[in-house]
């Protein structure tokens, strides 16, 4: 094999591994994308999700408005007239009828004076 064939063998290891290191990379960079464009794209479907169902009632899909109830604002269908919690709303209004009925008991039996 003479020197030149040799050469020509090298030059075409390096244009294979450069290749292979090129299409790597674009392959990479491809995922990356992907991932990019289905993370927004569920983003979207959520947002679009959320701006469709803000305020209607999961029972019979009407629209809810926000009353108080013993001051804690709770949600309350216009049409089928259900009443919705948010996190911590029940038990809120639960812990202030315990004070409250603790309280009354308190003072029936004349201890809170």
């Amino acid at each position: 094999m003479s020197e030149k064939d040799i050469g020509r063998i090298r030059e075409d290891e390096w244009f294979q591994r450069h290749e292979k290191e090129l299409l790597e990379k674009a392959r990479r960079q491809r995922e990356e994308r992907l991932a990019r464009e289905a993370a927004r794209a569920q983003a979207e479907e959520l947002a679009r999700l959320r701006e469709q169902h803000w305020m209607r009632c999961p029972k019979c899909g009407h629209e809810m408005v926000e009353i108080d109830l013993e001051g804690i604002a709770v949600d309350r269908c216009t049409y089928c007239e259900g009443i919705y919690f948010d996190r911590g709303e029940l038990e809120d209004l639960l812990l202030r009828r315990n004070v409250q009925r603790a309280g009354f008991f308190r003072k029936l039996l004349g201890l809170d004076r």
